[in-house]
């Protein structure tokens, strides 16, 4: 099951077989999720806003930047995904991350007192953070 806040983005999901809601983030959960789900996947905005300018030309041209922008470090939206994660997952549950650059390191913090235990990152064949795996204490 999925969310997004973009109506059309649902539309799509739905038309591919996957139960979407519209909403944002965990707002649209149904509360059955609630303490007993196993997987937390979350691709949201990350690129830094002061780095939207790097971002191939043509992915502006055809998408709007809020699809990017995770404001001024780039992790205001992964944070509230790692705050807001541990009411939906059970203990031992697992959260995936796509983020990049220096993100993994800013969120520790907010992993740890969110009660994640286990935090792993892995990185693309150049090297370059991609990801991050936590799982709920």
């Amino acid at each position: 099951m999925a969310t997004d806040r973009d109506s059309r983005a649902v539309a799509c999901a739905g038309a591919n077989g996957v139960r979407a809601f519209v909403g944002d983030l965990f707002a649209a959960v149904p509360a059955s999720f609630r303490g007993v789900t196993d997987v937390v996947v979350a691709v949201v905005p990350y690129v830094p806003s002061t780095e939207l300018h790097l971002l191939p030309r043509d992915t502006l041209a055809f998408e709007d930047a809020s699809h990017y922008d995770g404001g001024p470090g780039g992790i205001d939206l992964l944070r509230r995904v790692v705050i807001e994660s541990p009411e939906f997952l059970r203990r031992g549950g697992v959260l995936l991350l796509e983020l990049g650059g220096d993100q993994a390191e800013l969120l520790r913090p907010a992993l740890g007192d969110s009660g994640f235990a286990s935090v792993e990152t892995w990185c693309d064949e150049d090297g370059d953070l991609r990801g991050l795996e936590a799982t709920l204490d």
